[in-house]
């Protein structure tokens, strides 16, 4: 089963889709279909769930879907298998299993691997490039 994210330009990660949502407490949900709201401004007091936050400052995404795109690290997935999305503790949502990201132009970006940008400063959003190493306004 693919897990389906819709990024709105300048605002949320919507999520849809049967997967296991690990939250940064290591605590499971196993989502049927479900669908949720994500922040990726980095400034939500729900987090990790938008609030809207992002309507109150001037938030510009500038999603970058087409670039080439590839994480290292140990967790791996194929195409197929479960899908498990985990809050990564000050830092990104990592999501391992089949997904497919689509914009509001429809460009879309396919992989078994991603690690989407939670704290708003990404140089290349949706993605995580790092950044919230080098600052203190990240998602807990």
């Amino acid at each position: 089963m693919m897990l389906e994210i819709k990024i709105v330009a300048d605002g949320p990660f919507y999520f849809k889709g049967s997967f296991t949502y690990i939250d940064e407490q290591m605590t499971c949900r196993h989502m049927a279909g479900e669908s949720l709201v994500f922040c990726r401004c980095g400034r939500t007091n729900r987090a990790p769930f938008c609030d809207q936050s992002h309507n109150s400052f001037f938030f510009n995404t500038h999603d970058q879907l087409e670039r080439k795109y590839a994480v290292s690290g140990k967790l791996t997935n194929q195409e197929g298998g479960e899908v498990v999305v985990a809050a990564i503790q000050n830092g990104p949502m990592h999501i391992s299993g089949a997904v497919s990201i689509v914009d509001d132009s429809g460009v879309t970006w396919r992989g078994t691997q991603v690690k989407l940008c939670r704290c708003g400063l990404s140089q290349i959003k949706p993605f995580c490039d790092g950044t919230h190493k080098k600052t203190n306004r990240l998602n807990q």
